[in-house]
């Protein structure tokens, strides 16, 4: 008898052990707070007691931490402190469809960089329906000479009169922009990047944006719409509408980096200076590079393969454009510049323009390692290169 009741009393002793060590495994909930232009940053950052400020809830954020921004005018720049986790990003964004407003007038740091949203090379990070205006440079970014952010999205967001990017990311890693609006970015004229610029940036998508109304057209000074260059990899740039833009919809550039395994398509292109172009500027090298099934529209040139810049090689390899529509071209369909450029193939596009362009312009290219076959022409054009088992469109 008295051995039963010791038994019994282990048992006890025994079963909150347990219960306790299964705890152990369950995650602590994430915190989630408000901020509010009607709130106060010695608030406790509740729905009912919000801050005052987005950078007061940047610099009180865990990972897994949510922070939801009322509707308002935030007259602020933005530094993001800390990194999420996998599994556990940091969300920034506007509550419900409230329209929040960061504005950037009177804002000056002062020199020609950074960002009015600085990402700050932090990591695993969700910014989301959060409208930026009037930046001193850029709208959201992280622009660092060293290793930059990774794991981040920038999703319905939208940008104004921006001195230079919308949104911008340097020497960074698996980001993804989706589905923002970009107006008259980059309207410095001293260079001042593009509307959407990846530089040295692996494993990334831009798609489902719209980037529109730029006036920068200053040659060689910055003002493309949609740029990923100096080594940006792994990418797609898909289901984009770009518009009045004088000078490139969509450019891919190696610059001084290797650059490879990109995918253009679905994308709507009009009213541009240049539909799409690739371009190797300053002795980088661009490879495996796929521009498909887009629409160009009453652009000046469609398609084009660009060296650029005397002085340097532009090394080019395994480039193809496929089944792309082109209309109410000005100058040339396609414009083949790059005597560098190998394993070049156009196929199936359909081209079409006014009176004077050229279907496909040769200056410069390299037609012995161009294939040009099964594209649908409205017109030919002298003794530039129609290639083989083209069809004349009525």
């Amino acid at each position: 008898m008295k051995r039963i009741k010791m038994l019994a009393a282990m048992v006890l002793l025994v079963i909150p052990v347990l219960f306790l060590g299964c705890n152990l495994d369950v995650e602590e909930e994430q915190n989630v707070y408000y901020v509010s232009t009607q709130g106060n940053d010695e608030s406790p950052g509740t729905f009912d007691e919000p801050w005052r400020t987005i950078q007061k809830a940047s610099e009180n954020m865990v990972a897994g931490d949510t922070v939801y921004l009322r509707e308002g005018v935030y007259n602020e720049a933005v530094t993001v402190s800390t990194s999420g986790e996998v599994d556990n990003y940091i969300t920034i964004s506007n509550y419900q469809d409230e329209t929040v407003v960061v504005d950037g007038e009177g804002i000056d740091w002062g020199y020609n960089w950074s960002s009015l949203f600085d990402i700050n090379t932090q990591s695993y990070l969700r910014i989301e329906g959060i409208r930026v205006i009037n930046s001193r440079w850029a709208g959201f970014g992280s622009t660092t000479d060293d290793k930059g952010s990774s794991y981040v999205e920038i999703l319905n967001c939208s940008t104004y009169n921006t001195q230079a990017s919308g949104i911008i990311f340097m020497n960074a890693e698996n980001i993804i922009i989706e589905g923002n609006s970009i107006e008259r970015a980059s309207i410095n004229t001293s260079g001042s990047q593009e509307g959407i610029s990846l530089d040295n940036v692996d494993y990334f998508e831009i798609k489902n944006n719209k980037v529109f109304n730029f006036t920068n057209d200053v040659p060689g000074r910055g003002g493309e719409a949609i740029d990923a260059k100096n080594g940006s990899s792994y990418g797609k740039i898909y289901g984009n509408e770009v518009y009045n833009i004088p000078k490139i919809g969509i450019y891919i550039d190696s610059y001084e980096g290797e650059q490879k395994d990109i995918e253009v398509y679905d994308n709507i292109i009009y009213s541009c200076g240049q539909g799409i172009t690739l371009a190797n500027e300053k002795g980088g090298y661009l490879r495996d590079v796929v521009v498909r099934n887009n629409d160009i529209s009453y652009c000046s040139w469609g398609l084009a393969i660009g060296g650029w810049n005397d002085g340097y090689s532009h090394e080019m390899e395994n480039i193809s454009f496929v089944d792309n529509k082109l209309t109410g071209i000005s100058r040339s369909g396609i414009y083949l510049n790059n005597p560098d450029a190998i394993n070049v193939v156009i196929k199936g596009n359909q081209i079409q323009g006014t009176s004077s362009y050229v279907p496909i312009r040769l200056n410069g290219g390299n037609l012995s390692e161009t294939v040009i076959d099964g594209n649908y022409f409205d017109r030919i054009s002298g003794d530039h290169p129609v290639g083989t088992n083209y069809n004349m469109l009525e």
